[in-house]
């Protein structure tokens, strides 16, 4: 074999190899491309992630608001005469006139377009847009108050105080001044007793209660670097919670029946808080707190800052703090039932 065979026995394979794997790297990226636009079904539904999300512009046009997107920050808003909402392409929350709310999944951006879960879309847009009512001739009369912890539970504690005595004191501020706004009030309990997890929400249907509300403080092992406002509402059937790193669902659970009125109740008493105190917001978020799972009527639990941040802790640890604190709960409460109750005869 001649030399010039033998380079052109070395270079060809080689050049044959290279141009092989040229193609395969187009085929790949070809087909890449042809995957990025998704095809929805007959209901616009996509499946992304292995769930179905549905177009976020599409969801706007058809509940009448004007959507604004930013292609290259990956941020839309949706306004109308009534409500403002603001999108971001991978992240779990959405601001709603201001306020933070927790998604169960991120929101996903494919190609030219913003995608949202459809449990996301059903669970939270759906009741911050189009808000439930109540059946004609029915109102709300009566708030079950739970102080969170008690007796032989203490809670939280910061130094040498505990959450059970804070949120004791907070409910029975709550409670005069849900009197004095005409509501009738059934309290979980009075004392330094502890209630059964399973029992506290059992009182509150035994007394016909129309809405629940759990009153909790927050706290870190880490001193007082984390602080403000967290309000939950129970996780949807199948959805995940907010703080739940596994990103596991769970089937239906007897407080799944409100739903959208637990959603709607946690979001207009975060909101009437952050209105009237200076909190850090956290947001409107999801758990399966045991209250929250068995409650027989809409049920919150709010964790009303972090008994080991001075910020928060000027709020927990005063009287006029907690009178602040209760008529901001207050005003949330009357906010809900205003917008439930509307159109219904005086």
């Amino acid at each position: 074999m001649s030399a010039r065979q033998g380079i052109l026995g070395v270079v060809f394979p080689l050049f044959d190899r290279l141009l092989l794997a040229f193609g395969l790297a187009c085929l790949v990226g070809l087909q890449a491309a042809v995957a990025v636009p998704v095809r929805p079904d007959a209901a616009g539904r996509v499946v992304l992630n292995g769930r179905p999300y549905l177009s976020v512009s599409e969801w706007a046009a058809a509940n009448r608001l004007t959507a604004q997107w930013n292609p290259r920050s990956g941020e839309m808003r949706l306004t109308n005469r009534w409500a403002r909402l603001n999108f971001k392409a991978d992240t779990q929350r959405i601001e709603h006139d201001g306020v933070m709310v927790w998604l169960s999944y991120p929101l996903l951006r494919t190609g030219d377009r913003l995608y949202v879960s459809q449990r996301d879309q059903e669970s939270v847009l759906g009741p911050l847009v189009q808000p439930p009512r109540l059946p004609a001739g029915r109102k709300i009369f009566t708030v079950a108050v739970n102080a969170g912890h008690g007796g032989k539970d203490p809670g939280n504690l910061a130094g040498s105080r505990q959450e059970k005595q804070y949120t004791l004191l907070l409910a029975q501020e709550f409670q005069r001044q849900l009197r004095r706004a005409g509501l009738k009030v059934v309290m979980i309990r009075e004392h330094d007793v502890f209630v059964d997890l399973g029992e506290r929400p059992a009182v509150a249907r035994a007394r016909a209660a129309d809405l629940y509300v759990s009153l909790h403080y927050n706290s870190t092992p880490g001193g007082d670097e984390a602080q403000g406002l967290e309000t939950y509402c129970l996780t949807p059937a199948g959805s995940s919670s907010t703080n739940d790193r596994g990103g596991h669902g769970a089937g239906y659970l007897p407080g799944n029946r409100f739903d959208r009125e637990n959603l709607r109740l946690a979001y207009e008493v975060h909101r009437s808080i952050l209105g009237q105190m200076e909190f850090s917001d956290r947001g409107v978020r999801h758990a399966r707190f045991k209250e929250l799972t068995l409650a027989a009527m809409p049920a919150i639990l709010v964790e009303g800052g972090f008994m080991n941040s001075r910020e928060d802790g000027r709020k927990i640890y005063s009287e006029v703090g907690r009178q602040k604190y209760a008529t901001a709960l207050v005003d949330g409460i009357l906010a809900y039932k205003r917008l439930v109750e509307r159109g219904q005869p005086e």
